[in-house]
């Protein structure tokens, strides 16, 4: 084997590991992208639960503290502070359900772009070793050519 065709063969497996290692990771940085995004659609779900529990007990410390000053808890001002203690517990709620959801889909949109990534990365891989060995080819015809030539040293 010539050292010509030694060249080839390392270039052609370089060009293929390159575009394996390239795969790999981009593949890796997808999968990592895509737990990320379950992980913070649920973060956002559980964070909504835990305000939605904290709004009850907020409630429950309101109407104890209004009927220990003698007020009924089943109209007037008992009411407001009950209906504005669930609005804004459900809007926190709601604004933590949604965040998470956002998140989510930009993870997902990057898992989608580390996808496309790897693809590319083992056609590239594919495509260089292919054009290593088409480059070896080219220089074989190139010396046949210059081995019948009238020119060179003598």
């Amino acid at each position: 084997m010539s050292w010509m065709a030694v060249a080839v063969v390392a270039s052609v497996a370089s060009a293929a590991i390159t575009g394996y290692s390239a795969y790999n990771q981009s593949k890796g940085m997808q999968e990592q992208a895509e737990a990320d995004a379950k992980a913070s659609s649920a973060q956002g779900r559980v964070e909504a639960e835990r305000i939605r529990k904290e709004k009850e007990k907020a409630q429950s410390t309101a109407r104890a503290a209004l009927a220990g000053n003698g007020l009924d808890v089943h109209e007037g001002t008992s009411i407001v502070i009950n209906d504005e203690i669930e609005r804004s517990g459900n809007y926190d709620a709601a604004m933590s359900e949604i965040a998470g959801f956002n998140t989510s889909q930009r993870l997902k949109a990057e898992a989608s772009v580390h996808k496309n990534n790897a693809n590319a990365a083992a056609a590239t891989g594919v495509l260089n070793s292919v054009s290593a060995i088409g480059s070896y080819k080219g220089k074989q015809g190139d010396g046949a050519k210059n081995n019948n030539s009238q020119g060179g040293w003598k």
